[in-house]
């Protein structure tokens, strides 16, 4: 039993480094069970074996820190939740499935599966066929694990595709709720807490957000420029 649960740590650990590697932290080797996190080249925090995020406030002291910080918490978060899933979930058995893949979650004829690998677990979302003994259409969404339970959701038919935003949707959105707040609009305490909060909600669920809207706004005022004679 204390070897699964070392061998347990040491994946979670793993698969951390590697997410938080392909978002652009650094990690050094472990210490004591503690993984160090660097952002720009600087100690940012540690994450343990259960995934708990360890700070110095020393290290943070900035806005663009805290941001990071947070991220790395949420996406700590993330990765526990899966890879506890991963451990307990059955193996997926399917014919012609060349790879050991973990089942996940499995309704209305469409499953959510993972799949360790070097590159950290890689998920996808079939179709049962062939009376459940084979899966097909697989929609492969590498390590992106919440892009895969919006898939098996919407596949699935547990969510319905409207009621769902695209980051583009939900990134202008956020701007109108900001330019309102800005501008004030003869608002009420109650709205403009209400639209406070939606734009805290929004950046939690686009992780890229002052980056999209640092990019729209060049393009836009390219549109409003007029050509020159």
């Amino acid at each position: 039993m204390e070897q699964n649960n070392l061998e347990k740590s040491a994946g979670f650990l793993s698969e951390i480094g590697i997410v938080l590697r392909r978002d652009g932290y650094d990690t050094s080797v472990p210490d004591n069970g503690l993984l160090p996190i660097l952002a720009d080249g600087l100690p940012l925090c540690r994450i343990s074996e259960t995934g708990s995020v360890r700070y110095r406030d020393a290290d943070i002291g900035s806005l663009e820190r805290e941001d990071a910080l947070h991220e790395v918490t949420q996406t700590a978060e993330t990765v526990s939740e899966y890879m506890k899933l991963m451990d307990a979930a059955p193996l997926l058995k399917a014919q012609g499935l060349d790879e050991t893949y973990r089942l996940l979650a499995d309704f209305n004829g469409v499953v959510l599966a993972g799949h360790s690998s070097r590159l950290g677990v890689q998920f996808v979302t079939w179709d049962w066929d062939y009376e459940r003994t084979g899966v097909s259409q697989g929609h492969y969404m590498s390590n992106h694990y919440e892009a895969a339970k919006k898939d098996f959701a919407v596949r699935s038919g547990l969510v319905w595709k409207q009621q769902l935003f695209s980051p583009e949707h939900l990134t202008e959105i956020y701007r109108c709720v900001q330019d309102t707040l800005v501008h004030l609009y003869n608002l009420t305490y109650d709205r403009e807490k209400c639209l406070g909060k939606i734009q805290e909600q929004i950046t939690n669920l686009v992780p890229d957000l002052q980056q999209r809207i640092a990019q729209a706004q060049p393009q836009e005022e390219s549109a409003f420029t007029e050509p020159t004679m």
